[in-house]
């Protein structure tokens, strides 16, 4: 059995996302299977060959817009870690993840865990 290395809670959520990856002249569409606050695992019909680390726009229900890296991909998406959001999306975001979790405050605990790591 595969040991579990995410660091944060995933919750399946089915959101429209658009992915734009500039150096291809690629724009794809696809939806949220999982995400958190760190990332995503993008289902993309089909998924085009990609290389860990690589980097791509997504814009996350046509209102939240990141910068992230693929982590991983197999036949069913990408997997990827947001590497950048601008404050402005950022409270959208979280207010998001939020309205939808099942633990709204295991969230928060999260947010609050990671803002103390950025700051040391």
């Amino acid at each position: 059995m595969r040991k579990e290395r995410r660091k944060h809670f995933r919750l399946l959520l089915n959101f429209k996302v658009k992915l734009e990856m500039p150096r291809r002249k690629l724009v794809l569409r696809g939806n949220t299977l999982n995400l958190s606050f760190a990332g995503a695992f993008i289902g993309l019909d089909p998924v085009p060959l990609v290389l860990p680390n690589e980097y791509f726009s997504l814009t996350l229900l046509g209102q939240v817009e990141f910068t992230c890296r693929v982590i991983h991909y197999n036949a069913d998406g990408i997997g990827c870690q947001f590497d950048f959001i601008q404050i402005r999306y950022y409270e959208l975001f979280k207010k998001m993840l939020l309205r939808n979790a099942p633990d709204p405050e295991r969230i928060v605990k999260e947010i609050g865990v990671w803002a103390e790591k950025k700051g040391h």
